[in-house]
């Protein structure tokens, strides 16, 4: 005989498939006429910026273009230039799964890039990069929280949860109008641009969620007088809106952000010169928004009239603790080898890796990133220096719970230095830190019993009472399954307020 069950839906966020899809970059780059003869290659970027995420029935498809940015002394003026490229792409993985209700994460790694210049005016460029892909989706599990049947004892555990309510992934765009500040001289071609998001408010209330914060532009560019690149920094706030259904002030959220495009350009102001830039920014939004409530489900049961059998399966829950957006300063001493340090005319730095460390409720961000610098050496000119550090950040934020899982981001803020020898400096690179802890509980529970109605417990056989030495830590429960009584029997015939004996004792044990 089948006991009847009855149970409760929970949400969570399931991984439907996860993998990479790996990207060449094999092309030519001739530069525009407006662009000096190359007199000496210094740096050639790969910048993957993906546009669109799209799941089909059979594949998961990302779009987008890596930015091909070649960094390069002139043979005309002998002043750090640019020439920019964007390199469409499209990476498709084969994909057998839920359509409905799925979003597809990507973010794309550099692996490699080469550049060689066939003549001034002309490069071969061959690299690679790797385009990581998870779709996700909002699952429902099931609870076995009741199981009626003849004689049935259950043995019940409860947790606080976070039941997943929404998971959302947008978008939104950033436009700016800046003027360079009084004294800055005017553009005359741009090297580099960047921007970090810093998220600092999030706020929820019925239907809509509001995320505050900056984005932080940093831009480096050649001017028409002077030989050194000058550097603007200029911090765009942001304060969007969504609406999503389900979310009220009792929610807890996890918004991770993410620059998907960025587009800077020059414009001339009333007297002709380039002293104004268009920025435009595409930022991506990964939401999952989280109620939280306690559950409760069967993890053992057994019964006093028939001998049974229980079918039982691993179960995982999350709870979502807190979320954190913070920043830190990463102080590394770098030296350039054999080149000697007259100026630092660029220098910043590219996370290649990071995750988090929890241990005795303090967290540790930890990682490594690319320093890179263009220097101008007093006897070779400009050179490109490039050095891996690692870096280390403890959270001011801290969290407890068993099982804790961080899931972190970084971002460079911005990067400063400051010389400390002729072929050293120290390195500040600020860094923009987000992410969540979340708990992870696992579990067992009873999916069904079945009870052999042809194998009773006679309670002929059966003592009416039994005397049982117990040890320290004995749970209640198996030794009321041992002899066919009840954990609550126990408790009132031996004065026993928890679920274990906590010294060792003689009880007694009734059927």
């Amino acid at each position: 005989m089948e006991c009847k069950a009855a149970g409760e839906s929970v949400f969570a966020k399931e991984v439907l498939f996860e993998g990479n899809c790996e990207q060449a970059v094999d092309t030519e780059l001739t530069l525009p006429d407006y662009c000096p003869d190359i007199g000496r290659l210094l740096k050639c970027r790969l910048v993957p910026m993906i546009t669109s995420r799209q799941v089909n029935f059979d594949s998961l498809v990302v779009e987008g273009s890596a930015r091909i940015s070649v960094i390069y002394v002139d043979d005309r003026d002998k002043k750090v230039r640019c020439c920019d490229r964007d390199y469409p792409f499209k990476a498709s993985v084969a994909y057998d799964g839920a359509t409905d209700n799925v979003r597809l994460l990507a973010g794309a790694r550099v692996d490699y890039v080469n550049c060689r210049a066939v003549s001034q005016r002309k490069l071969d460029i061959h690299g690679a990069f790797t385009v990581h892909m998870t779709a996700v989706c909002r699952k429902e599990n099931e609870l076995i929280t009741d199981v009626d049947g003849s004689g049935l004892r259950l043995r019940m555990e409860s947790a606080e949860i976070t039941d997943l309510v929404s998971c959302v992934q947008t978008g939104f765009d950033l436009s700016e109008a800046i003027e360079l500040s009084e004294g800055k001289p005017p553009i005359s071609s741009i090297i580099r641009s960047q921007t970090a998001l810093c998220v600092e408010e999030i706020q929820t209330i019925a239907g809509k969620l509001t995320v505050r914060g900056n984005a932080i532009f940093t831009m480096i560019y050649c001017a028409e007088q002077g030989d050194d690149p000058e550097k603007m920094e200029y911090a765009i706030p942001f304060s969007q809106f969504f609406d999503i259904s389900g979310i009220d002030e009792e929610c807890k959220t996890d918004v991770s952000l993410s620059c998907d495009m960025l587009e800077v350009s020059p414009r001339t102001d009333s007297d002709g010169e380039y002293r104004r830039i268009d920025v435009d920014i595409r930022v991506s939004a990964d939401i999952k928004v989280y109620r939280g409530r306690e559950v409760s489900w069967v993890s053992d049961a057994y019964s006093v009239d028939f001998e049974g059998n229980c079918v039982r399966k691993q179960i995982r829950l999350e709870r979502l603790l807190d979320t954190f957006y913070e920043t830190s300063v990463c102080r590394q001493s770098v030296d350039t080898g054999d080149s000697r340090i007259e100026s630092v005319s660029d220098i910043w730095a590219d996370i290649l890796d990071s995750r988090g460390i929890y241990r005795d409720g303090r967290t540790t961000v930890v990682g490594n990133m690319a320093v890179c610098m263009i220097l101008r050496d007093p006897s070779k000119g400009y050179s490109y220096i490039e050095k891996n550090v690692r870096f280390e950040c403890e959270l001011s934020h801290t969290v407890s719970g068993k099982n804790v899982r961080p899931e972190c981001g970084v971002s460079v803020k911005n990067c400063g230095y400051t010389v400390t020898g002729d072929s050293k400096l120290e390195v500040q690179a600020e860094l923009c830190l987000r992410g969540s802890f979340y708990e992870d509980i696992q579990a067992r529970q009873i999916c069904s019993v079945e009870l052999d109605e042809n194998r009773p417990k006679s309670p002929e056989n059966r003592p009416a009472a039994v005397l049982y030495f117990a040890e320290p830590g004995e749970e209640l429960w198996d030794i009321a399954r041992e002899y066919n009584s009840s954990v609550e029997s126990i408790r009132i015939d031996n004065g026993i307020d928890g679920d274990a004996v906590e010294e060792s004792r003689l009880l007694i044990v009734t059927a």
